[in-house]
């Protein structure tokens, strides 16, 4: 899959075209800011994707297109954000109803993300069956 990325899309249609592809994955964006005290380390905030497009969050503008494949890494895909679109990303897969955040499985392929979502969510469905 291709998205296009320019300061005029909507971060939430980014959010959409990823899930499409990966249904039990999806995309948060998040900004870096300076703690209060101006110290080197910077703090990581979720951004509210609503009404929000991609040129509100970063300060480089250079557009392009991201070619997403299911054989990228999370480790990948979220460096290639950063790197060519300044923009950064969390991968986080869906775990029943909770979504959880891939960072101790960002070496895990797209794909496998995925299938593991796929399987947790089917795997809560049974059980589900089980009880009721």
């Amino acid at each position: 899959m291709t998205i296009e990325i320019n300061d005029n899309r909507w971060l939430h249609d980014l959010q959409f075209e990823f899930s499409k592809a990966f249904p039990f994955l999806k995309i948060e964006f998040f900004k870096k800011r300076h703690s209060e005290n101006n110290n080197i380390r910077t703090h990581h905030h979720l951004v509210e994707v609503k009404d929000k497009k991609v040129g509100d969050l970063r300060m480089s503008h250079d557009g392009g297109q991201l070619k997403i494949t299911s054989t990228m890494t999370v480790e990948q895909l979220q460096s290639f954000f950063v790197k060519n679109f300044s923009l950064p990303v969390r991968v986080f897969r869906k775990a029943g109803k909770l979504w959880l955040e891939t960072n101790l499985t960002s070496k895990w392929t797209l794909h496998q993300q995925n299938e593991h979502g796929k399987e947790t969510c089917k795997a809560k469905e049974d059980r589900k069956e089980l009880f009721w």
